[in-house]
């Protein structure tokens, strides 16, 4: 099974985010999932290859909106263990961030397929690969085998899983910048969340030179042509 790093994240440190403070409860509110999603058979968190955490699980991405401001938002499950709450109702969770070795893979994972993808197979195995990142604790990943797996020898599952899995190895050799700020939406009672924002490119110094540069030709430029 293949080790799951992202080494120029890790040697730069752009994801050693500082433990959240204490903050005031956001309120949101589920409202389903993304449709209708893709069906699991059976998977397990725990070391046991025969008595499964959950059964027939629509995994897919979950639909959210903020209270305060009735904004959509799409996140993906952290707990596959905890409910969701019924839909339609307002909770509180409580932002947080991720650190360490969870940061840089979470962070390589989405900037390498978050945007790409399409299908409920897709948003399955994007799922999938979540939850191997952040429970994991074999030392290695893979949707099929160690502490956390999907025990289905369906097709459905094993495609899921085989797409999990690829996706994993594409985060594992990620050497670009971190293209998300990602939010933990934390809950005692209910699935913890994972959230991504599109990070907004910042101009290098350089960009600036250069505009900078450009400005001044042209009133050079408009200087020229006043009349005398």
């Amino acid at each position: 099974m293949k080790q799951f790093l992202a080494p120029s994240l890790i040697a730069l440190g752009v994801l050693a985010f500082a433990p959240a403070q204490a903050a005031t409860p956001v309120q949101i509110v589920w409202q389903g999932v993304d449709t209708a999603g893709t069906k699991l058979s059976m998977q397990d968190d725990t070391v046991s290859t025969t008595t499964p955490v959950t059964s027939n699980y629509a995994t897919t991405a979950l639909n959210y909106t903020y209270v305060a401001s009735g904004d959509s938002f799409i996140a993906y499950c952290i707990e596959p263990e905890q409910p969701n709450g019924r839909a339609g109702f307002s909770r509180d969770y409580f932002a947080d961030s991720f650190s360490g070795d969870q940061a840089q893979r979470l962070q390589a994972l989405f900037s390498t397929t978050y945007a790409q993808l399409n299908t409920y197979t897709d948003k399955a195995a994007f799922q999938v690969a979540l939850w191997e990142v952040l429970r994991e604790t074999a030392g290695s990943f893979d949707a099929t085998s160690g502490s956390f797996h999907i025990l289905g020898d369906d097709a459905t599952s094993a495609q899921v899983a085989a797409l999990a899995n690829s996706f994993m190895a594409t985060a594992a050799s990620y050497n670009g910048p971190a293209l998300y700020s990602l939010t933990r939406l934390t809950s005692a009672n209910l699935q913890d969340l994972v959230t991504a924002t599109t990070i907004t490119a910042v101009p290098e110094p350089e960009t600036y030179a250069l505009l900078l540069a450009g400005l001044g030709i042209v009133g050079l430029v408009g200087r020229r042509r006043l009349p005398r």
